[in-house]
Parts: C-alpha cells; structure tokens; sequence
C-alpha cells in the first residue's frame, strides 16, 4: 500500500488539472461535431475523387463546405474536381467564392485562373495569375499560367518572359519548357522551338504529348519528313496522315489564324 501523503498529493495534482481546463459549452460541442463531420466529409470526398467518382465527391465537397462555410478548402477542392469534370462554370464559382473567403491563397487563384482559361477569358485568367504572383513571386505555376494566357492574348514575348522566369524556378519540370517551345512556334521561331522541345522529347519523363507538339512545329515548319516520323512514335499510319493535313491547313493561315487555331488545343498550366 502507498504512502497516504503520496496518494493524497497525487489526487489533489489530477484535481487541479481538471479544474484548469474550461468545459466546453453546448454550442461549442454542437460545432466541434459540425467541424468534424465535415472534416470526415472531406476525407470521403478526396477519396472518391482519387476512385475517379467526379460527379460524386463533387456533390460531398459541396456538402462539406454547407458544413463549413468559414473553411475555403472544400471550395478549392470542387474547383479542382469540377474543373476535371469540366464543368469549367461551376469551378469558376467555387474557385471565386474560395477567394472571397481567403483572398490570399494562391491555390484559389491559379484554379481560379486556369478555369477562366478553358472558358475562353485570358484577360482575366492573367490578373488571377498576377495576383498569385503577388503573394508568391517565385510560384512557378502562377508564372507559367500567366504566359498561357499572355500567349492567348498574342502577348508572344511578354508569354515567353514569363516561361523562362518559371523555368528557372522549376527547371525539372518539362510543360514548362514545353510551353516555352509552343510560344516560340507561335511567334514563328520554330527553330528555337525544335531545339527545346527534342531535347525534352528525349528526357524518359516526357509524354506523347511532348512528342506529338515536336511533330506539329516540324508540320508548321514544313519539315513534313520529320513530323511523320515523329508521328509514328505514338500514332498509327491513319493518324499522321491526319496529321500532316492539319500541319498544312495551319501553314496556309494567316500567323494570328494560325495561333489562333492552335491556342484552341488549350495551354498547359498545370503543373
């Protein structure tokens, strides 16, 4: 059996304890739950978002942010999984009322802005990119999103300044360059542009996508030889004859019909 002193003392410690923390009230036990049932909504949500239920976890994002309207996150979130779903409008409104509760999140801004990309709107795609910039001058993404939409406006130099700034804050990241390369074609140097976009062609990250852009700048430079056979890496025979007639319609246009035309293929801002 212990010392009495000892046990007494020991009591009186946990006793002093329990009076030190404030009990909560009812209201902040009501909205603690109400916080952690829309945390747990969110969780689900993510989840279904990563099994490919778009239109699913679009509907708890919106379930968790009536939970929480003090909480930008689940707006965000279906910005994001809106914009996948293309539901370009509705991630418009979700990435404005996200920046209405946290003006300075960056995040809010560059889905914000991408969403007024793909709804054809790069004049105000470009201040949302600027306003990320702002808080974060070294946000490759918010750079590079900037030059898609400069690019969208025929801004070809000023896109291509903005690439380069991204480039040197991101070099291991490829859209980048693969960006900068599609400006440089735009703007009707497409040597410049073969030169980059071969040396990301042969990088092991690169996507056929990357390749297929090498194609359509040797299509534009009228390297037909070369565009098929970069073609072929990635397309069968039916494919790059399909191809290579795009490639020519383009060199017939005009230099804004023509960057016009492929600016409708849509930029590359996410990453």
């Amino acid at each position: 059996m212990g010392h009495p002193f000892t046990a007494v003392a020991f009591a009186l410690v946990l006793l002093a304890a329990a009076c030190g923390a404030p009990v909560p009230t009812k209201t902040e036990m009501v909205e603690d739950n109400r916080l952690s049932r829309a945390d747990q909504i969110m969780r689900v949500a993510n989840a279904t978002r990563r099994g490919g239920d778009l239109h699913s976890a679009m509907a708890l994002f919106r379930r968790a942010h009536n939970m929480d309207r003090t909480s930008a996150a689940p707006l965000i979130a279906l910005g994001e999984t809106a914009y996948a779903a293309e539901a370009y409008q509705e991630s418009a409104e979700a990435y404005r009322d996200a920046i209405t509760l946290a003006p300075e999140d960056a995040a809010a801004r560059l889905g914000y802005g991408k969403t007024l990309i793909a709804l054809g709107l790069p004049r105000q795609a470009a201040a949302q990119f600027r306003r990320a910039l702002d808080v974060d001058a070294k946000n490759p993404q918010a750079s590079s999103g900037l030059g898609v939409a400069l690019d969208l406006m025929g801004d070809h130099r000023g896109a291509q300044e903005r690439y380069k700034a991204a480039i040197k804050m991101a070099p291991e990241v490829l859209s980048l360059r693969n960006n900068l390369a599609m400006s440089l074609a735009l703007s009707g140097d497409y040597d410049a542009a073969i030169r980059h976009l071969a040396e990301i062609a042969g990088d092991p990250a690169a996507t056929a996508r990357t390749r297929q852009n090498l194609a359509l700048v040797y299509g534009l430079a009228g390297e037909v030889g070369k565009a098929a056979e970069i073609g072929r890496l990635d397309l069968d025979e039916a494919e790059v004859r399909n191809n290579l007639a795009y490639y020519a319609r383009l060199r017939a246009l005009s230099p804004a019909a023509r960057s016009a035309a492929i600016l409708g293929r849509g930029g590359d801002t996410s990453e």
